[in-house]
């Protein structure tokens, strides 16, 4: 991934964050650096919005993931798989607090 080095692609550096969230151990800020940089050229990139929401979760941001899902809700006009999978995802959080 790195390789390619597409910075100034919103997909690109949506799938960096996502690969250095999913790591083991997950590198959080250096992927959140990757989705807000995701974000800026594409503030609508409906993937960016659901995986940097569940990294928010991951940081106990409760109010920064709904947030990101109310970004989604725009974003997808008539709901969409991310809007769904992040509300589901925050219903699972909010389950474990």
């Amino acid at each position: 991934m790195q390789s390619a080095n597409e910075v100034n692609s919103a997909g690109w550096n949506n799938l960096m964050g996502y690969s250095l969230r999913k790591k083991q151990p997950p590198d959080l800020v250096s992927s959140e650096k990757y989705y807000q940089a995701a974000l800026k050229i594409d503030p609508n990139h409906r993937a960016a919005l659901e995986y940097c929401g569940e990294l928010l979760l991951m940081k106990k941001d409760l109010p920064g993931a709904e947030a990101m899902l109310a970004r989604l809700d725009k974003a997808c006009v008539f709901s969409c798989e991310e809007y769904r999978d992040l509300k589901a995802s925050i219903a699972k959080y909010q389950g474990k607090k």
